[in-house]
């Protein structure tokens, strides 16, 4: 009997959307979170420069926001990412908005007062589309890691990454150099199967 094929690994982005995982669900938005604090730094000032005028927010400020975002997964059920309601690089802009207007509540009062309730959110900028891309591409990576052997990823981030050629890497690791070009072709499929996942090209445009 021929044995059964090892089922394909789902993508990290891919699991996000199933909020019936319990921990493989908190353990994938740990990771997730790890790999998109520059965006979401980005998203917080952006939103904090649309609410007051252009005025620029402290460093602190934008790290207390990008802290109240990451407790929301974790302790507010209500802001799960539902896929049905559209991109994850929205819901993540509509939840820093929201967390950005609450420290702003808090820092100008009067202002509160004054002008009634912050509307609206800040559309994407270059900079943080950019960033929310370099993600993506992240989070590609983070899923080829735990994807093929150790060792063959770390022939590919040696060339791939670093930008090492083959003759070195091959010097480096004490290998022929046809061994890492092989090794090469086999994380390059890797990389092609993984983004087949439609969730990839999804998300990596606005």
């Amino acid at each position: 009997m021929p044995n059964a094929m090892p089922e394909t690994p789902v993508s990290l982005l891919t699991r996000l959307r199933d909020m019936e995982a319990g921990a493989s669900w908190e353990s994938s938005w740990k990771v997730f979170l790890e790999l998109y604090q520059e965006p979401l730094r980005i998203m917080a000032w952006n939103c904090y420069r649309h609410h007051t005028g252009g005025a620029a927010p402290t460093e602190e400020f934008v790290a207390d926001a990008v802290a109240n975002v990451v407790s929301d997964f974790y302790t507010r059920a209500q802001y799960r990412y539902d896929p049905l309601r559209g991109k994850l690089r929205r819901f993540l802009k509509t939840i820093t908005n929201a967390r950005v207007v609450d420290l702003l509540r808090k820092e100008r009062p009067l202002d509160h007062i004054e002008l009634g309730s912050y509307e609206g959110t800040a559309a994407e900028s270059e900079a943080e589309g950019l960033a929310f891309q370099r993600s993506v591409l992240a989070t590609l990576v983070e899923d080829l890691r735990n994807r093929i052997p150790l060792r063959q990823f770390e022939v590919f981030e040696m060339v791939k990454l670093k930008g090492m050629s083959a003759e070195a890497a091959a010097t480096v690791l004490g290998v022929k150099r046809g061994i890492v070009d092989n090794t090469i072709h086999r994380a390059m499929n890797a990389v092609r199967e993984l983004a087949k996942d439609p969730v990839y090209a999804q998300e990596y445009y606005p």
